[in-house]
């Protein structure tokens, strides 16, 4: 093998891979664009389904899903991808502040909650913190 051929599974990616779940496609695109210095972002769905789907697909290390999509939202996609990626770190990304639902998506699997509008840096902090927090609490059963 030569040297600058890359051996079968390594991935010389350093950054963390990177799912976004969202259907609306200016947001997917923006943070798809701003989130890509710090993270690899290996899909894009636009639908709770497509996103398990995605999901057990790539295996990311983390996970930006929308509370409100088609195919159930977040409460859909956040116990499948638990159940289909368990080492994937999911932040919910919503406007809807409901404690309820933030209780249930916390219960399901995910680690975070962050709300539209923030900023990309803040967002990519989240993440940042959320994987950290995950790999802190031990490999997945």
């Amino acid at each position: 093998m030569n040297a600058g051929a890359m051996q079968p599974g390594v991935n010389e990616d350093l950054r963390p891979s990177l799912l976004i779940a969202d259907d609306d496609a200016v947001v997917s695109a923006t943070l798809s664009a701003q989130l890509g210095t710090d993270f690899n972002v290996v899909a894009i769905a636009d639908n709770a389904y497509d996103a398990v789907e995605l999901a057990d697909k790539h295996r990311p290390d983390a996970a930006l899903i929308d509370v409100d999509m088609p195919g159930g939202g977040a409460r859909a996609a956040v116990p499948q991808i638990a159940s289909r990626s368990p080492g994937t770190c999911m932040v919910i990304l919503s406007g809807d502040e409901t404690r309820q639902l933030v209780v249930e998506l916390l219960g399901a699997g995910a680690i975070a909650y962050v709300r539209k509008g923030i900023t990309a840096p803040e967002i990519a902090e989240t993440l940042t913190a959320a994987l950290k927090a995950k790999a802190e609490s031990g490999p997945p059963a």
